[in-house]
């Protein structure tokens, strides 16, 4: 096992930057996110006290007089948030195994005591705790910002890793279907290209299936339910009428699904002479 965590140092050595950049990024943007809605919460109950608040609730896709926490987890649907686990969880799975025979570097790290599924391994541990902690440093940014700012029920960090896990699992299937075009390939940018437009088709399907216009469309759930986007409901994951079992369990399960190919994949491919 020495060889395999040895890899898993290795691993985690090479995405240092990045993932001490992403998961700053989005503990910052959990402390900013609580501040926006801790004013919104405020003008929230001003309004409802004057009856004037119920339709301006209804539209951010909340119940009237919504607790603290769903109101802090209606902008956890923000782009930007999706964006840096999609690009970390498209980025380590590209870079797997087409990106080390591009640089001509996977025939040294083979030549070592490891087997060909030890080295996939190593590469998946690294990126799934990398996945996990950058969803906790979101969830942890948010729960120090509730110290500092004014919310009626502030929520237990125990609740705010509900929807950050949801997240890190959204990512999950990214990684794995990645990965899995790069267990195929030997250069890097085309399962980077590939993995990227079908998530960035899902993300579009996702917001055209909700756009009011298109409600009545013949093909609108057939857009919804193609998108693995739909899954991520953050405000749902801390209500009573969460979804939140079922939705990750399938985005776990279209991910183990995914990474198993690969690891079938990597094993039987013919590998190029220089790695």
């Amino acid at each position: 096992m020495k060889p395999f965590w040895t890899l898993v140092r290795k691993n985690f050595h090479d995405v240092r930057w990045s993932l001490f950049l992403s998961a700053a990024a989005l503990a910052a943007l959990g402390w900013l996110l609580v501040h926006v809605a801790s004013l919104q919460e405020t003008r929230i109950r001003q309004a409802l006290s004057n009856g004037k608040g119920f339709n301006w609730v209804r539209q951010m896709g909340l119940d009237a007089d919504p607790p603290s926490i769903e109101i802090m987890m209606a902008f956890w649907n923000h782009p930007f948030i999706i964006l840096v686990v999609a690009m970390w969880a498209i980025g380590r799975g590209s870079n797997a195994v087409s990106t080390e025979i591009e640089r001509g570097t996977l025939d040294m790290v083979m030549s070592r005591p490891v087997s060909r599924s030890s080295y996939l391994a190593s590469q998946v541990l690294t990126s799934t705790l990398g996945l996990l902690l950058i969803a906790a440093a979101l969830a942890a940014g948010a729960y120090a910002a509730t110290f500092y700012n004014i919310l009626k029920v502030p929520p237990p960090f125990w609740l705010l890793m509900r929807p950050a896990f949801n997240l890190a699992a959204l990512a999950f299937p990214m990684y794995g279907y990645a990965l899995l075009l790069s267990s195929f390939d030997i250069v890097r940018w085309r399962p980077l290209t590939i993995a990227s437009v079908l998530t960035l088709g899902g993300f579009i399907a996702r917001v055209i299936s909700v756009i009011p216009v298109f409600k009545d469309s013949v093909w609108q759930p057939w857009a919804e339910r193609a998108s693995l986007f739909t899954l991520y409901n953050p405000v749902d994951a801390v209500s009573e009428r969460s979804r939140y079992d079922f939705d990750v369990a399938v985005l776990l399960g279209l991910g183990s699904a995914c990474i198993a190919l690969a690891f079938l994949a990597f094993a039987t491919r013919d590998l190029p002479a220089n790695a």
